[in-house]
């Protein structure tokens, strides 16, 4: 049972409701035009140019460090999973190949994938 006022007794014992989230797959080229990947400023050869330079950091030192002071909803993650390379939203460590960071942020009521082309 939800209270609309909850006493001081029941005051934080019930959990939260649930956000309502919506996921939305983008191919590649949608993904580039509604999110726009930065260049990694801190490398010459990061991998993942989507043609302004390469746009992928390093999980270590300063790549890291730069990722960690960025707004969570504009860092992503490339991950490879069963189906191959995919690009998610938010900063993961399993099966992580690297992160992005993008001009625009992921909506907070949003989980975004991006299967990338093998």
């Amino acid at each position: 049972m939800i209270h609309s006022d909850p006493s001081p007794s029941s005051a934080g014992t019930e959990p939260p409701a649930p956000k309502d989230v919506s996921y939305l797959e983008l191919a590649e080229d949608e993904f580039l035009d509604r999110f726009r990947p930065v260049p990694n400023p801190l490398s010459d050869t990061a991998g993942f140019d989507f043609g302004e330079g390469g746009c992928l950091f390093e999980a270590s030192g300063a790549e890291l460090a730069f990722i960690r002071v960025q707004p969570p909803a504009r860092v992503w993650t490339i991950v490879e999973g069963d189906d191959g390379l995919e690009i998610t939203d938010g900063m993961h460590v399993v099966n992580r190949l690297g992160y992005l960071v993008t001009e625009r942020c992921c909506p907070s009521n949003m989980t975004v994938s991006v299967p990338l082309d093998p």
